[in-house]
């Protein structure tokens, strides 16, 4: 178990019923996803787990203790092959692989793995929104593996 955090049921700073939490959580990430971008580093050197649990409390920490950890069901090792396979699907994006589908494939393996407690799926489409955004801001190739990332996207 990472930080001591065990699986929650929705347990949240503001003492919202699931109904009203999952609004809340929707209005909070279209504002906060609206402020951030390619330049936001969260003081980390790369794009790696430590980043992606940064943005993922940026995101959900006024409404979650529990934002910007992995979920209890992980533990270290995991954490660093989770470093791992982020780097290896950002280096993928860097050198402009062709197999676009193939890297969508793997981000939404990755959404799969559910490592955070909640609003998994949002927060690691959006970390690696950022990443294309950082390699390839206005070029056709960027825009082309946002749309396979939106076509793919798990529902």
């Amino acid at each position: 178990m990472i930080d001591g955090i065990s699986e929650y049921t929705n347990k949240n700073k503001v003492g919202l019923d699931d109904d009203d939490l999952t609004e809340i959580e929707e209005q909070l990430f279209e504002c906060k996803s609206k402020i951030i971008d390619y330049r936001f580093t969260f003081n980390q050197k790369y794009y790696g787990i430590e980043y992606l649990l940064k943005l993922h409390e940026f995101l959900f920490g006024d409404l979650y203790d529990y934002a910007g950890r992995i979920s209890g069901r992980y533990n270290e090792s995991d954490k660093e092959k989770f470093d791992r396979d982020i780097r290896f699907i950002v280096s993928l994006i860097s050198s402009k692989s062709p197999n676009i589908e193939h890297i969508a494939y793997l981000i939404n393996e990755f959404v799969n793995m559910q490592i955070f407690v909640d609003c998994n799926s949002r927060t690691v489409h959006l970390f690696f929104n950022i990443v294309i955004d950082c390699f390839y801001p206005d070029d056709e190739y960027g825009r082309e593996l946002k749309e396979e990332l939106k076509k793919s996207k798990r529902k």
